[in-house]
């Protein structure tokens, strides 16, 4: 049994992870939570009420969200994520595969727009998003094309979302997807703190040949359909255990080399 200093601990790492869940997403639903931790409604709900006291975020009906809009739109940042090395890390590897020619879904998210930050050798490209900054990234470099889904604007993210945004993708074939997560599991798959984004999501799965899940390793095993995922891009953080229970499913583990001071300074 846990001493009362370790539950402690575990209780403020925890609510640290919800509330990077609701930066990077906007916002988080109890649901999502409850499902991700695997803990009772009446513990997230005290966690939700504790971050809301602090300042942090703004309660609602079944989630929240965060509390200003100026915050939201910080958060999309890379310089104000938590994990910023390994992002970028992982941001420079699933560059990579990413080629001349290509027609490329990108969803929303910070690992997603640290991809968009390193595709500088490239120049032709078809870029589809549903991320209002990524279009904004990427549609001023030479060569490269930019198609924004409609749908509901989500101020938080930058992004859209919604039956629009989903629709967008019904007659959309592209090569490659790289797709967000909040929360990445063997067991339970992925996990996506808002409802309303989960139809854009399998809508960008069906529509794509190869799909490259983007995570940091924070996020897996806290809490879809694994058939249709082929890559996971993470950084060293994962375990070899991890990294069999992935494989196991038919997913392709792709690790980020850690980066270098020099590399840092480089871009």
């Amino acid at each position: 049994m846990k001493s009362k200093t370790e539950q402690l601990a575990d209780m403020q790492q925890r609510r640290e992870k919800i509330l990077e869940m609701i930066r990077e997403d906007g916002t988080v639903t109890v649901k999502a939570l409850t499902e991700t931790f695997g803990l009772t409604e009446a513990t997230i709900r005290t966690d939700l009420r504790m971050l809301q006291k602090a300042g942090h975020v703004q309660r609602y009906h079944g989630g929240a969200t965060l509390m200003t809009g100026k915050q939201n739109t910080g958060a999309l940042l890379l310089e104000r994520q938590t994990h910023l090395d390994e992002k970028e890390a992982i941001g420079r590897l699933a560059a990579q595969y990413v080629e001349n020619g290509d027609t490329v879904i990108f969803d929303s998210g910070t690992t997603t727009t640290a991809i968009a930050e390193a595709i500088g050798h490239i120049r032709r490209l078809s870029v589809i998003t549903t991320a209002v900054n990524i279009a904004l990234k990427l549609g001023g470099e030479p060569g490269i094309n930019i198609l924004l889904t409609g749908g509901t604007f989500k101020f938080p993210t930058l992004s859209t979302s919604g039956e629009k945004a989903a629709s967008f993708f019904e007659n959309v074939l592209a090569e490659k997807l790289f797709l967000a997560t909040a929360c990445i599991s063997p067991r339970l798959g992925l996990s996506f703190p808002s409802e309303t984004d989960i139809k854009v999501k399998m809508a960008m799965i069906q529509s794509a040949s190869t799909v490259f899940v983007v995570a940091d390793s924070s996020k897996i095993d806290k809490v879809c359909d694994w058939s249709h995922i082929h890559y996971l891009i993470t950084d060293s953080g994962i375990t070899a255990a991890q990294i069999a229970a992935f494989e196991a499913l038919g997913v392709q583990v792709l690790v980020a080399p850690p980066l270098a001071v020099a590399q840092r300074r480089a871009m």
